[in-house]
């Protein structure tokens, strides 16, 4: 069992995807997975874990993206994709485990610090409300 803490903070923060859904289209890019279940597992936190084992082929990560959407019930206006296996996305976002990007006209328009510790989902709310109103 590891901990997903990415899915811990993006719940307690759904606000933000129903809050600004009418101006920003939201995309959780599933990468290569963290702390696998036959890898660096880390400790469980209830109904917030979920255990997967490392991915072998792009048929395993679309299937743990699959159990992600429904063990996690993301909202419709929030998209799940799985990076290919050669991990393009987390090496041009430089993801490491998450990352907050806000892409605007196909530039990155704010980058947030790598997580799991040094992003801020203030600082994104704040970035959408300069940009777009408060909510």
């Amino acid at each position: 069992m590891y901990t997903l803490y990415v899915f811990d903070i993006f719940l307690t923060s759904l606000s933000l995807v129903e809050d600004f859904s009418d101006v920003a289209d939201f995309l959780l890019v599933y990468i290569d997975e963290a702390h696998p279940s036959d890898g660096w597992v880390a400790p469980p936190m209830g109904s917030y874990s979920f255990s997967v084992r490392k991915h072998q082929n792009l048929e395993e990560r679309l299937g743990a993206a699959r159990r992600l959407i429904e063990h996690f019930s993301l909202p419709p206006q929030c998209q799940l994709v799985a990076d290919c296996m050669d991990n393009n996305a987390n090496v041009a976002y430089g993801v490491s485990n998450e990352r907050v990007c806000i892409v605007q006209q196909r530039k990155i328009a704010y980058l947030g610090g790598k997580g799991p510790f040094f992003y801020s989902l203030k600082d994104v709310r704040h970035w959408l409300e300069q940009s777009y109103g408060k909510r």
